[in-house]
């Protein structure tokens, strides 16, 4: 690959990468003209991107089960119950949260051994959180309202891995071994025409703006971070999936193709190299449509390097 950091073959470390430039901070405060009137305001400040940390996982884990879990209610008391609904519903629910949160825990660790510079392995899985700063209080005896302190509340999270260029795979809830994402790369099964190596690739996923936040331009902070942290890695390019359904997918789908992304033809897995989708017509198969664990998905890719 030859990236920087990573060594010839992207593989673990051959030279140290260096951790992107976090806490990263983008100021959203008022000229110097509108100081006086941002003195008397609670509006947001600043918008800092910065690692999740421990410390985190526990405060976004509900918002984090609500969006990609779709976290059970309870039953409504006009449906009628069945034996064991409700114990099973409560069950449904821990389990997926315990999943996710072994998950975060073990993206926190394994972010941590990659900018070790006492560890020889790449950098792996970047979640990276963006955050709300909004001033704890208005004094009115403070001329200089820019050096106040500030309440932080995150609002969006995204993450960055190496993955094998798999368009009908997402990537699993756990973390792997970069050498097992380099044997599934090379001999798992795939079907992505536009990657020659068989190796690890960029892979942008648990991409979440809190829903209160959404239509600010959040989602567009956190790609562009994401794919400032896959330059460092040294990517040529970066993939990921979206929601192919019409309505759910409708906004996350125009923020990708608006960033530049491009569908990856599904190229079939057959001798003779049929389009997996050709009944549905040539548009959507070179849309990249794949069904991955039964639901229908757009692989986007986009190139970080002059084509």
């Amino acid at each position: 690959r030859g990236g920087y950091g990573l060594g010839v073959e992207g593989g673990e470390g051959e030279q140290q990468s260096l951790p992107p430039p976090f806490p990263y901070s983008i100021d959203l405060s008022p000229t110097t003209i509108d100081a006086a009137a941002a003195k008397n305001s609670k509006k947001v400040r600043k918008l800092v991107i910065r690692h999740l940390e421990d410390e985190d996982i526990t405060n976004i884990l509900p918002e984090v089960v609500r969006e990609f879990g779709a976290l059970i209610p309870p039953s409504s008391s006009t449906t009628p119950k069945q034996p064991g609904d409700e114990l099973a519903t409560k069950i449904e629910n821990y389990l997926f949260s315990l999943t996710v949160l072994i998950g975060l825990t073990q993206r926190v660790v394994r972010r941590e051994k990659g900018y070790s510079a006492t560890n020889a392995a790449c950098p792996d899985h970047n979640v990276i959180c963006l955050v709300e700063q909004t001033p704890t209080n208005n004094d009115d005896n403070n001329n200089d309202w820019q050096q106040q302190s500030y309440s932080e509340r995150i609002v969006g999270i995204a993450e960055l891995s190496w993955q094998p260029p798999n368009p009908n795979g997402n990537a699993p809830p756990f973390v792997l071994p970069y050498f097992m994402k380099t044997l599934i790369s090379r001999y798992g099964p795939s079907r992505d025409a536009s990657s020659s190596k068989k190796e690890p690739v960029g892979y942008v996923s648990n991409v979440l703006v809190w829903k209160t936040r959404r239509g600010r331009g959040y989602g567009r902070v956190l790609m562009a971070a994401l794919e400032g942290i896959a330059n460092i890695w040294g990517c040529d390019d970066v993939r990921l999936h979206v929601d192919a359904n019409e309505y759910s997918g409708r906004i996350a789908r125009g923020l990708y193709w608006n960033l530049g992304y491009e569908g990856v033809p599904d190229r079939g897995t057959s001798k003779n190299n049929e389009v997996g989708y050709n009944w549905m017509g040539p548009s959507m198969a070179n849309q990249g449509l794949y069904l991955v664990d039964g639901v229908p998905l757009l692989y986007l890719r986009k190139s970080l390097r002059n084509e």
